[in-house]
């Protein structure tokens, strides 16, 4: 039986290395800092970064940013290879009605003058933890960026309120 099942699972693959973890790739520093790419997405393209995620396709890291151009009524979206902050895609869409939540958190940070990056940076503080996804929002009157962490000792979610700079208690969980 033990025999027969080794063979299944040489068969399906299941057997073989599993794919490094996302923590093991962002340990391992191969790649350029979300942070780095980010910076240089907010100086040399117009709007304001809505969201950020990191995905893994065939064991390398890709970054993903969605831009709002609230002036063009456009969204934009961007995957770059984190090894070398190369762009591989960039889409433009039109601005639709389930962006809305996204946009008045943009209008907010408008006013206040902050980038996407300074929120970051803000809402992380000395967290010794990586970024895998952020996204602004706004929902029951308030606007915020939701972020996702990856730490040694595991996942983490934060929300930080936009309009007075800080971490909201009532949206952090783990």
């Amino acid at each position: 039986m033990v025999r027969w099942l080794l063979v299944l699972l040489m068969f399906t693959g299941m057997a073989d290395a599993a794919p490094p973890s996302l923590y093991s790739l962002l340990s391992q520093g191969q790649y350029q800092p979300p942070m780095q790419v980010m910076l240089q997405l907010e100086q040399n393209y117009p709007g304001v970064i809505t969201q950020f995620d990191i995905d893994v396709q065939n064991g390398e890291l890709i970054y993903e940013f969605n831009m709002l151009d609230p002036d063009a009524k456009t969204t934009v979206g961007f995957a770059f290879k984190a090894s070398n902050g190369s762009l591989l895609e960039q889409k433009v869409a039109k601005l639709e009605s389930d962006d809305l939540e996204e946009l008045a958190a943009v209008t907010l940070m408008r006013q206040k003058q902050l980038k996407f990056s300074q929120l970051i940076t803000l809402a992380t503080g000395e967290l010794d933890a990586y970024l895998t996804e952020a996204q602004l929002d706004h929902d029951l009157g308030i606007s915020y960026l939701e972020l996702k962490l990856l730490s040694a000792a595991g996942r983490h979610k934060l929300a930080f309120d936009i309009a007075n700079l800080r971490p909201l208690p009532l949206l952090k969980w783990d």
